[in-house]
């Protein structure tokens, strides 16, 4: 059975804030629309999200595995999630303006894509945040806790395929944006960091207003 519709909806526009935050994921892949094209910006795009299905797909074994060996553990693993979520937040609204350059460097399309996917492998805070990012919108009494934790890693990889993907198409002109509009850019990554530690409050909370109005 799916989530219900506002959670799903609370999902996708965390998810939208935080693929949309400039980054270093999101600068790759205009860098690299911008330095090679739209073919290069886009195959760029692809092996993030792929990287990203590693991630997802270890992220919901364990957090499965955990619930099942101990619904304490899970919650703990929840709300340690949370506060993590409001330390990416507040480093997300304190990050300096962004710049992209052309970086001159033009290798094969094939090569850009296994270089991206285990770039993103291989980075451990893609796996944290993960681990913090899923469990907030899954109950521990939900009777199937893996198909949830892959419906959102899927609808998350889904987003940032969008964003990822218009970044690499239209890199020349968010490239432009970029570089000339740093108060835009920085305007950009408060918003996006209020959002992330808004969302790292909020599920917390709303798990002690149910348990107040239980008690």
């Amino acid at each position: 059975m799916l989530p219900d519709l506002a959670t799903i909806l609370l999902f996708i526009s965390s998810a939208f804030m935080l693929t949309i935050a400039p980054g270093p994921d999101i600068i790759y892949v205009a860098m690299r629309g911008l330095a090679q094209g739209w073919k290069a910006g886009l195959v760029a795009a692809l092996g993030l999200i792929t990287g990203i299905f590693v991630h997802i797909t270890l992220a919901a074994v364990g957090l499965s595995a955990v619930l099942a060996s101990s619904p304490l553990l899970f919650a703990l693993v929840k709300y340690a999630g949370a506060a993590y979520l409001i330390y990416i937040g507040w480093k997300i609204f304190h990050a300096p303006a962004v710049t992209v350059h052309k970086d001159g460097i033009a290798p094969p399309l094939g090569q850009i894509y296994r270089q991206t996917i285990l770039m993103n492998i291989l980075n451990p805070k893609v796996a944290l945040f993960f681990l913090a990012f899923l469990p907030q919108f899954v109950s521990a009494d939900s009777q199937n806790v893996t198909f949830e934790l892959v419906f959102f890693g899927v609808l998350f990889q889904l987003t940032a395929l969008v964003i990822m993907g218009s970044v690499g198409l239209f890199a020349g002109a968010i490239t432009a944006r970029l570089n000339q509009g740093a108060s835009n850019s920085t305007r950009l990554t408060k918003v996006a960091g209020s959002a992330v530690m808004a969302l790292g409050a909020y599920i917390p909370a709303q798990d002690l207003w149910a348990f107040w109005e239980q008690a």
